[in-house]
């Protein structure tokens, strides 16, 4: 058998899963679950616990908050109806301006006409982006996607429509709307007849309270890492961009779909070729080349890659696809300090490594793939190595900040700021911490500080710009 096909069980065994483990034994990491298929092949692993309070393991059943991995699944409902005709033509015209169906939408500008379904899909809408989630305030009855729309109403384009990538979540919300309006039902249902129901999802909903309790992944912010009590990145006002609840087994229903490998679950090759079609430069590779409908387009390994990436305050998610390949991963977790990204590239690497590479004749990691190598060396790093570094530490404390739960995070904030006094992150995060606990005047001392010693630091210059101007 020397030298024959090794089956991705048995790479995952030997080249993905110990470092995996390595990595939660030496980083402040709570839970995680990855999952890899490949040409009906499917292998998935839950690591860590889905609740530091409980130690309950995390499993391939746990349901995770997925974050803007959501969107993809919007894209494919839009899109869908776009697809579907009835007997006066396309349910849904992608060119055709939004407020047909979203009468509440109006900007400052007066161009809220110029605003349709193909540019919010493909964040070109020229609409800005969210500044405030409000996770700790949720609207939870069917209109607050219906009173997101009208909160729009000081907003301006800041680009021309179709000319220009910005991300924007708001977009997303203005999709669910419009998914809700064609449908005649509320957005969350729509999701799950358009997609989730067809494609065998039956546990994956965009509504928290149908998660079941004994399955789900509580959000862990801060360091040490703790579940913030009474507070959740969830409210139906950003449903459409964020929250998905899935776990590995019927994410891989989804990634099969996709990839063409599992029967009586496939998408139609037509409208994958519409939602995967470049529609907008990016600029940012590998993963993020172009921006299509819902994905990124990229390339790795000189594959075409579609993919998205989540992180909202205590979950971090990243879906890859490879479709010449037949092959995708998706990587869940219930904290922002996990390396979900280079997770995803060393199991990419494992799946696409060439057949002829046997385990059992020795190949070594490199041969395998830099991917491997670099993650094994990731997991194997000294936790010490982490603790001064301004990336690690925002991960640590911005989950925390977003959710209005600032006192999780004001030791490290303050140990941060006396040992890196030069450090515009520090600053940054520290002011935005003063702005969300009421400090107004001392938060715009410290962010104007991190923007002097960075003036290209635009998160502190997008805090400074929405702080409430003095009387």
């Amino acid at each position: 058998m020397d030298g024959g096909p090794v089956h991705l069980g048995a790479r995952g065994e030997e080249w993905l899963w110990p470092p995996v483990e390595t990595l939660l034994g030496s980083h402040d990491v709570a839970g995680l679950a990855v999952a890899v298929v490949r040409e009906g092949e499917v292998v998935s692993r839950g690591f860590g616990v889905r609740d530091v309070r409980t130690g309950a393991s995390v499993t391939p059943e746990t349901m995770f908050h997925l974050a803007s991995v959501s969107k993809p699944f919007v894209a494919t409902a839009i899109v869908s109806l776009a697809s579907a005709r009835d007997a006066g033509g396309p349910v849904l015209d992608l060119d055709a301006p939004i407020v047909t169906w979203v009468p509440e939408l109006t900007l400052a500008d007066g161009r809220e006409r110029e605003v349709t379904a193909r540019g919010l899909l493909s964040h070109s809408s020229g609409l800005p982006d969210v500044a405030d989630y409000g996770w700790h305030d949720p609207q939870l009855g069917d209109d607050a996607l219906s009173d997101l729309a009208r909160s729009l109403s000081g907003w301006r384009l800041q680009s021309e429509p179709g000319s220009t990538f910005s991300y924007s979540n708001a977009g997303f919300e203005l999709l669910g709307l419009l998914l809700s309006r064609v449908t005649g039902t509320t957005f969350e249902e729509a999701v799950r007849q358009q997609v989730l129901a067809p494609l065998g999802m039956r546990v994956s909903t965009f509504l928290r309270a149908e998660v079941p309790g004994h399955l789900a992944a509580s959000p862990h912010v801060g360091r040490p890492l703790t579940v913030p009590e009474g507070a959740y990145p969830y409210t139906r006002r950003h449903a459409p961009s964020s929250t998905l609840h899935s776990n590995l087994v019927e994410m891989c229903r989804w990634m099969e779909a996709h990839l063409e490998s599992a029967e009586g679950a496939r998408l139609d090759p037509g409208l994958l070729d519409l939602v995967w079609r470049p529609a907008v430069p990016v600029g940012d590779p590998p993963w993020e080349e172009a921006a299509a409908l819902g994905w990124f387009v990229g390339s790795y390994r000189g594959h075409r890659t579609l993919s998205h990436s989540g992180a909202d305050p205590g979950f971090g998610s990243r879906l890859v696809l490879v479709p010449e390949r037949r092959t995708g991963v998706v990587v869940l977790a219930n904290s922002n300090t996990v390396p979900t990204s280079a997770i995803a590239v060393a199991a990419l690497d494992v799946a696409l490594a060439d057949p002829a590479l046997s385990v059992a004749s020795g190949a070594t990691p490199e041969e395998l793939g830099e991917g491997v190598a670099a993650f094994q060396r990731l997991a194997a790093a000294e936790q010490a190595e982490h603790d001064m570094d301004d990336e690690e530490l925002v991960n640590a404390v911005w989950g925390a900040i977003e959710l209005h739960r600032t006192s999780l995070v004001w030791p490290l904030l303050r140990g941060w700021t006396a040992l890196r006094p030069d450090s515009s992150a520090a600053w940054t995060m520290t002011g935005w911490a003063h702005q969300v606990d009421g400090h107004l005047d001392l938060a715009r001392r410290l962010l104007r500080r991190a923007l002097d010693l960075d003036p290209e630091n635009d998160e502190a210059a997008l805090i400074l710009r929405n702080l409430p101007s003095t009387s």
